[in-house]
């Protein structure tokens, strides 16, 4: 791991011990020795780094390319982002994703809604956590995570005050797929992603539509 990340997770730690409760479950889930996609929910800005505590894995992930303007991109290229148009189909950022995963003991971090929830409860996702995984074959990580809503600036990044919990799920991988794959098929692994990470999540803290949906696991297959 880089010092920088080194650094940011020891500093983050003591910010929460001092001012705030951090829980973290389920680290015993983490492959000790792969590169994962990690999947969880987005709720706050300082979600991206509570996760890589979490895993305690070093950290990429993919963020919007209008965050990385002077002196914010620094600290973010430093931590392990990369910028992601999300107005297109973006290849390079794609590529990059693809060359993360292929090196040992890596963390892509990858919030499959897009964007912060307005309202706390989880939505559908998009499919390009799918699709990378689809296409590396990479174990998939989730992550529920909640209490971070509260923390909406960043004078309470630094001094949270709050309670914040993050749940690690068991790994899985995609699986069972039909030799023709169309969209349909990479809705129904990205609803299945979801799922999971609903499952890690308060009942307050879920969506109904995603609740109300085929309860079994057609493509997503748990680790044993």
């Amino acid at each position: 791991m880089t010092r920088l990340f080194k650094f940011c997770e020891a500093g983050l730690k003591f910010t929460f011990k001092i001012s705030g409760s951090l829980e973290i479950n389920g680290r015993q889930n983490v492959p000790s020795d792969k590169s994962v996609i990690s999947v969880s929910n987005h709720l706050s800005i300082i979600d991206p780094a509570l996760c890589a505590t979490a895993v305690s894995k070093e950290p990429r992930f993919l963020a919007k390319k209008e965050l990385f303007r002077f002196p914010v991109s620094i600290f973010l290229k430093f931590y392990g982002a990369f910028p992601l148009n999300r107005g297109r189909v973006d290849i390079s950022a794609f590529q990059w994703a693809k060359n993360q995963l292929s090196s040992k003991n890596n963390s892509l971090l990858i919030f499959p809604e897009g964007t912060r929830s307005k309202d706390q409860r989880i939505k559908r996702g998009y499919n390009g956590a799918t699709l990378l995984a689809i296409d590396t074959e990479s174990i998939i990580l989730p992550m529920g995570i909640y209490g971070t809503e509260r923390i909406t600036n960043y004078f309470q990044f630094l001094f949270p005050k709050k309670k914040v919990t993050v749940n690690i799920g068991e790994p899985f991988r995609v699986t069972n797929l039909p030799q023709k794959k169309n969209k349909e098929i990479y809705d129904l692994v990205t609803l299945e992603i979801m799922k999971r990470i609903s499952n890690l999540l308060p009942e307050n803290y879920r969506d109904l539509e995603l609740e109300s949906s085929e309860k079994k696991f057609l493509y997503t297959e748990t680790l044993t």
